[in-house]
């Protein structure tokens, strides 16, 4: 079964500030926003601002809603994220807080009521949505929501077709809340670095998705650690570092490894190499990164590491749990670094008291990692696959098949979060499916219909695009 995705089949300009142009795409989809700025730091967060400053202003009520309908009251949420942006602030550079400071100028010029701390609490989020969920304030969140379980992975050479690199990145978070309606693909022409994309929602200065014209592209996946502070660089501002400044995967590795990493994230790089495609010297990769606040672990395809991954059970039995692939790198929540794994909370982590530690039995390893794994194995011996989760046969059988783009999809569908988590409000809420090799990219965000029914990202359709017209 084919997964639904088109082209933008009209496009309307809607505002304009100076290079900068806030536009809506449209398609059998419905109506999408892309905003587009350029120029010095400073004047594309003005830009930002003017051309965006009302989705702001609604994603900024509807972040401290999340808070505020769970009981806690709004002054008690605003301490609580303004306390954070102070320990996170010291660990941003000076032009970009200049941006960030340019954000809500622009748009209180345009006449939207944004203000810096509007801007500064949409970045602290990020991190403290998931830092020392044992240790927060009982009512924060009441009941508390389970773990929302993001997906990546990325897959090149003998194992695509033509060679190409595809990768993906599922944010599985708090769903069917509204902010669908602030969704937004933002198109930046940095004066003193590379173009890029973002995938997104409004408000936020940092990415938690996206490409550059290098064909360099950023996932990440929340993995709760008993190893966390916020002491360090928000990851979202990290994200935009790579793509603003990187053009290969070896200059994204070095910047995700040179970043103060505050809580537990797993992250990815990838590069398609678009320069390099058809000559001798092309070379695409991808890899994979577990950290947390002390520890940020590098694995490659195919890794040692992973290879070496096993857990000791109760009884002395050593078991292992390591899925490496060839021309390929995946994650869910789970670590594979010995170090990263004995300081897990999430995934059955050994940190948790009453956590036996076990992996095997995981929830994301499970439902998400394991699948990832069987559905590349599918695809390479032409064997059928069937979803456990929801017991549904999602690849035929047939002979051997190199993965291209509907398979990529059809992989980043199936481990996105589906109906089955309707009922815990946990479901998958932006899905993007990158063609790094040819500046391509897939995005799919949650919906709601007239009739008020709700359908995950992917079931809600993909938008194409290319990354050279969006940058013009």
């Amino acid at each position: 079964m084919g997964i639904l995705h088109v082209r933008p089949s009209r496009r309307q300009t809607v505002r304009k500030s100076g290079e900068g142009f806030f536009e809506i795409y449209s398609s059998p989809l419905g109506d999408l926003p892309v905003v587009h700025v350029a120029g010095p730091r400073d004047q594309m967060g003005w830009q930002y601002g003017a051309l965006v400053g009302d989705l702001i202003r609604r994603n900024a009520d509807m972040t401290l809603g999340l808070f505020t309908q769970a009981g806690v009251p709004p002054d008690l949420v605003r301490r609580i994220l303004d306390a954070a942006w102070g320990r996170l602030a010291p660990h941003v550079s000076d032009d970009v807080l200049a941006e960030i400071a340019a954000i809500p100028a622009g748009a209180r010029s345009a006449g939207f009521n944004v203000a810096p701390e509007d801007i500064r609490r949409l970045i602290a989020v990020t991190n403290l949505d998931m830092y020392r969920r044992d240790e927060r304030l009982p009512e924060l969140l009441n009941p508390m929501p389970p773990a929302p379980s993001c997906t990546f992975f990325a897959a090149w050479g003998p194992r695509t077709q033509g060679g190409k690199l595809l990768a993906s990145r599922n944010l599985d978070w708090v769903s069917q809340t509204g902010m669908h309606e602030t969704r937004l693909v933002t198109a930046y022409r940095p004066e003193d670095g590379f173009g890029f994309v973002t995938m997104g929602y409004a408000g936020l200065a940092g990415a938690l998705a996206g490409m550059n014209e290098k064909g360099i592209c950023f996932s990440e996946i929340g993995a709760f650690s008993g190893s966390e502070e916020l002491d360090g660089t928000p990851w979202t501002l990290t994200a935009r570092k790579v793509l603003e400044q990187t053009d290969s995967l070896e200059s994204a590795i070095a910047a995700v490894r040179g970043a103060k990493h505050t809580i537990g994230y797993n992250f990815m790089t990838a590069d398609g190499d678009p320069g390099a495609y058809g000559a001798p010297e092309y070379a695409p990769g991808a890899a994979a990164f577990e950290t947390n606040f002390t520890c940020c672990e590098t694995f490659r395809a195919d890794d040692p590491k992973e290879h070496d991954a096993a857990w000791r059970d109760p009884a002395g039995n050593v078991r292992p749990y390591g899925l490496p692939m060839k021309h390929a790198v995946m994650r869910a929540d789970m670590a594979f670094s010995q170090s990263v794994r004995a300081l897990q909370a999430t995934d059955n982590g050994p940190v948790v008291p009453g956590n036996d530690g076990n992996p095997l039995t995981a929830p994301t390893y499970v439902d998400c990692h394991k699948p990832m794994y069987d559905m590349f194995r599918a695809y390479e011996t032409g064997a059928e696959y069937v979803y456990p989760l929801r017991n549904t046969r999602v690849i035929e059988a047939a002979k051997p098949r190199l993965i291209g783009r509907e398979q990529a999809l059809n992989i980043a569908a199936t481990v996105a979060h589906n109906v089955e988590k309707l009922d815990k409000n946990d479901w998958n809420v932006m899905s993007v499916v990158y063609a790094p090799t040819d500046l391509e990219f897939y995005v799919a965000f949650e919906s709601r219909d007239h009739a008020g029914n709700w359908k995950n990202a992917p079931d809600s359709g993909y938008w194409q695009f290319n990354l050279d017209k969006l940058l013009g």
